[in-house]
């Protein structure tokens, strides 16, 4: 219901002869300050002495709440006097309704200016609400109070002024320099995890307090001493601070504000009431005390007689609502809070993780990160984590006696009048209020019972040969971690990756596509040759993704190791991996984001070479330097620590660990380089053995974990073959960068003890024909995540055989063209297309020219050519690969080609 008209509404001329003259307003609204962190509400640590300067000027109310946690529906209640979900701002980031009436019209009507600097609505939202002028109000413009005090030492005008003053502080960031606050000294609340990283971040918050205390007494004195003593200054924030249990949530950190009051001659000095008010009560108490009526239609009441000290008491109980803040946070909650204490939580989708920026924007959360590194050892903080992320249907506390609101008895019979009570009050304030219970946002799902959630890792190996690891008849290279997988496993000898290059192979294994339709056709380069070659700058993130269908599902899902589908050489703009559905992220030169440089030391006296190819000078993310030699060390450090944060929280993990040392060039450590003769295939062997090294700490870490070992499958393969020179793929033919078996073929290890049929432990199948895309297709259906809409996948679901369940391939051809820079050399040309089907191996060029047709059971080195022998086989095969290249995109290999614009700039799913 909107409210009335507005001259209807305020009845101006029934004001009261002869009333006090209309007071001067200032409100000043702090960000993000949960009420208990300041001395005047008992914080021992937090001194906040200029809100103890108001307080003892004014009155404190013990008992004040905002409508909603978070700031867009908080300020719009504020300025509305209506509920959220009267008012249509509910989710962060929302706007109230225009036609509905805000708090400047009614206070312009009663002749006031009305002026707002800094951040009084949410941000640019302020220019919306009608102020007479808005300043100032972006996001931490930290000019908005020095602006402020200098327009309002030299304004002129005598009109009665209603000034809102708006800090960011303490909204995060946080500052850095905390001079004069002992962390260690700090008193750390009990809903916390009590480590060092959080005591530095909870004194770079106490630092924010101060900054914004030291503000509100500046516009404090300015006010009094301009405007007169009689002004009437009211100070309050919009919800708690960037903590756990607080912003975002409905417990007393997130709703529960400091309001003081000061007006002489009205308000009595050094006075605090019990008196329970909310946020949406302000504007008709600021339009009463301004001589207007309060209006009517709205959800608001005036408490002005309370601050005359008329009555002691205005609300029984306040309502609160919750209804999310973009992806970071999907999660409606709604409540009801008494005055004597009981408070009654109603979370209306309890199957949703609860997620926000605390848990995912690590740069103004930093303390997250230490409180997952805790709960990996410590029950307790475990504890504090999984109740921060997993909430059940209702919660109900005590809080007079229970304040930081840790015991949950909605379920104790002894309560159970209090509940039902507040259940049936909230269902009524939910009806009356229209609330539709919406969710905004793409929500984060906890596991379901009975729902299969097996964990998963990828191991991506660059540029590896199939027959290197031992498990493959390889016997130059050690690879004894990786050969303890294949032992308890499955290993598949006719798997195939997509491309015979490491981005549209990795493109493939992503989407489950085919890498040309997304133009990925070869390995992405600076901007010029990819144009030049008709490749893709970067892989569309609109493209499907099997890491953000599994983060839609409830996954952790982390990238760590080589990415090289967008952010390389001079290709500073592309989407950092989060745009793909990644929680976290640690990548190489062929990515952005948080990224590990390599230093490329040969131990023989020469100097040390860094081997960036530019990226150091892309932005975009933190960067590490290390020894190349150890570089994939980094990314099993930082998988084994995501995998330990996950199963802290209770969630089931996807893992890409990607190492790209066995590309060259090839840096082993000093141990293994000395054992070499220093040629480019000992070196390969010896980084080879290196990196099996490195990962064996990875892997025993799930496998030495039951809760891990039973319910985690890794997969273990090479994105193309071995580069010429290094690497073998004995006895098949060719190498990386061409479409014969040695450039597509790649080695597949499947283990997962308490996922792979009994009997498969060590079983290699010889006969199942599959390749990625099949592979992404089958980790939907073990993981029970929906396919992306309108996926349309090219691979086939095989998942009971990558679990050792069946020996079926596929059914359907695999098909390939080559990049169009691998042409071939002087003495053979690289085929255009070729395709797999059963035991057929057809290659051929786009005009037809020079057909190739191999049985790969009898001649896997592909020696002879039967395509005279087989022209019906031929033919068949030939009509569907070129059928099939005609659904893509062209790229330099297709006749005719010209290069086009070059990629526009990423664009927001």
């Amino acid at each position: 219901m909107t409210p009335r008209p507005l001259l209807l509404a305020l009845s101006l001329a029934a004001s009261v002869h002869g009333a006090p003259a209309r007071p001067d307003i200032v409100v000043f609204l702090s960000d993000d300050h949960t009420w208990r962190d300041s001395s005047v509400y008992g914080s021992p640590d937090l001194a906040t002495p200029n809100m103890k300067r108001l307080a003892a000027d004014g009155m404190t109310f013990d008992q004040a709440y905002v409508a909603s946690p978070s700031c867009a529906p908080s300020r719009a209640a504020l300025l509305t006097g209506l509920w959220p979900a009267r008012n249509g701002a509910e989710p962060n980031h929302s706007r109230p309704r225009a036609e509905i009436t805000k708090l400047p019209a009614y206070l312009k009507q009663l002749g006031y200016e009305v002026v707002a600097f800094g951040k009084v609505g949410h941000y640019a939202q302020t220019a919306d609400y009608g102020f007479d002028i808005a300043r100032h109000f972006n996001y931490h413009e930290d000019i908005a109070i020095p602006k402020a005090l200098e327009w309002l030492e030299a304004r002129t005008d005598d009109r009665p002024l209603c000034l809102f003053v708006g800090t960011n502080w303490p909204h995060v960031p946080w500052p850095q320099d905390t001079a004069g606050i002992d962390p260690a000294a700090l008193r750390i609340p009990p809903n916390h995890v009590d480590n060092p990283v959080t005591r530095q971040w909870r004194a770079r918050y106490a630092a924010a307090v101060r900054i914004m205390d030291d503000e509100l007494g500046k516009v404090y004195d300015l006010a009094r001493r301009k405007l007169g003593h009689d002004t009437l200054f009211l100070h309050t924030s919009d919800h708690g601070a960037q903590w756990p249990f607080g912003k975002w949530s409905l417990y007393d950190d997130g709703i529960r504000t400091p309001l003081i009051v000061a007006w002489p001659g009205r308000v009595a000095p050094a006075t605090r009431t019990a008196a329970m008010v909310s946020w949406i009560d302000i504007l008709p108490t600021l339009v009463e005390a301004a001589g207007g009526a309060p209006p009517e239609g709205i959800d608001g009441r005036s408490f002005l007689p309370v601050l005359e000290g008329k009555a002691d008491r205005h609300r029984d109980v306040v309502f609160t609502t919750h209804s999310g803040d973009g992806n970071f946070n999907v999660y409606p909650i709604r409540s009801a809070r008494t005055a004597d204490g009981a408070h009654y939580i109603r979370n209306l989708q309890p199957g949703f993780r609860f997620t926000s920026h605390v848990t995912q924007a690590h740069a103004d959360s930093g303390y997250w990160t230490s409180w997952l590194d805790s709960a990996a050892a410590d029950p307790a903080a475990r504890q504090l984590v999984r109740r921060y992320q997993q909430r059940p249907a209702e919660e109900f506390y005590q809080a007079d006696r229970d304040p930081y609101e840790l015991d949950n008895r909605a379920a104790d019979p002894a309560h159970a009048p209090a509940v039902e009570r507040l259940r049936k009050a909230t269902d009524e304030w939910m009806r009356a209020t229209g609330d539709r219970q919406q969710v905004f946002g793409e929500p984060r799902p906890l596991p379901q019972a009975g729902a299969a959630r097996p964990n998963v890792v990828t191991v991506l190996v660059d540029d590896m040969g199939w027959a290197d690891l031992g498990c493959f008849g390889g016997k130059a290279a050690h690879t004894g971690a990786i050969d303890r997988l294949a032992t308890e496993g499955v290993r598949f000898t006719s798997f195939y990756v997509n491309s015979p290059l490491c981005s549209p192979s990795r493109t493939a294994l992503t989407t489950g596509h085919y890498p040309q339709r997304w133009r990925v056709t070869s390995y992405l380069d600076n901007r010029a040759t990819n144009r030049r070659r008709g490749v893709a700058q970067w892989l569309d993130p609109n493209a499907p993704s099997l890491a953000r269908q599994l983060q839609q599902a409830g996954y952790a899902t982390g990238h760590f190791g080589k990415w090289h589908m967008g952010g390389q050489r001079d290709v500073g703009n592309a989407p950092l991996p989060a745009a793909y559905g990644f929680d976290r992220s640690l990548t190489n030169f062929e990515g952005l984001g948080p990224r590990v440089l390599p230093l490329c030391d040969a131990y023989d006296g020469s100097p040390t070479r860094r081997h960036d190819l530019g990226s150091a000078t892309l932005g975009h993310g933190p960067v590490t330097w290390q020894d190349r030699a150890t570089v994939t060390t980094a990314y099993v450090d930082a998988a084994i620590r995501f995998i330990d944060h996950a199963a802290a929280a209770d969630q089931p993990f996807f893992v890409n660990l990607w190492p790209d040392d066995v590309h060259s060039p090839f840096f082993p450590p000093r141990d293994l380089r000395a054992a070499t003769d220093g040629s480019k295939r000992a070196l390969y062997h010896a980084v080879l053995t290196a990196m099996d090294r490195q990962l064996a700490p990875l892997f025993d870490r799930i496998r030495n974990d039951p809760r891990l070992r039973d319910n985690t499958l890794v997969l273990l393969c090479s994105d193309n073959g071995p580069e010429e020179g290094a690497g073998s793929s004995a006895p098949l033919r060719a190498s990386k960068g061409w479409l014969y078996e040695g450039g597509i073929r790649s080695p597949l290890v499947a283990w997962g003890p308490g996922l792979l049929a009994k009997d498969a432990a060590g079983t290699t199948n010889a006969t199942a024909v599959l390749s990625a895309v099949d592979l992404n297709r089958a980790l939907y259906q073990i993981c029970s995540a929906p396919l992306p809409p309108n996926a349309a996948p090219d691979g086939e679901n095989l998942a009971d055989t990558l679990l050792g369940k069946s020996a079926a391939g596929r059914t359907a051809p695999l098909f390939w063209r080559r990049p169009p820079d691998r042409t071939g050399t002087p003495r053979q040309d690289n085929p255009d297309l070729a395709v797999r089907h059963g035991k057929w191996k057809l290659l051929v060029n786009l005009d037809g020219s020079d057909p190739q047709l191999h049985d790969l059971e009898q001649d896997p080195s592909e020696q002879h050519n039967l395509a005279a022998d087989h022209p019906d086989v031929a033919a068949r095969l030939q009509q569907a690969l070129l059928d099939w290249n005609a659904t893509l995109p062209p790229d330099a290999t297709s006749p005719g080609f010209k290069p086009g614009p070059t990629q526009p700039p990423r664009q927001r799913r």
